[in-house]
């Protein structure tokens, strides 16, 4: 059961790495979680930014 979204950071970019979480928070909406990703990139335009699922 899909229960929201959470931010993830790459730390070796787009290359396939395992990415770790930004923070706890669990966004109800891939939306919700794409809007504070673009937050951060206005900060940190470098950063590489996932929102990933999260299942119970």
């Amino acid at each position: 059961m899909l229960i929201g979204f959470v931010l993830l950071v790459s730390a070796c970019g787009h290359d396939a790495c395992d990415a770790l979480p930004v923070s706890e928070r669990i966004y109800p909406t891939k939306a919700a979680c794409e809007s504070m990703a673009d937050r951060i990139y206005k900060v940190r335009p470098n950063v590489v930014l996932l929102c990933g699922e999260v299942h119970r």
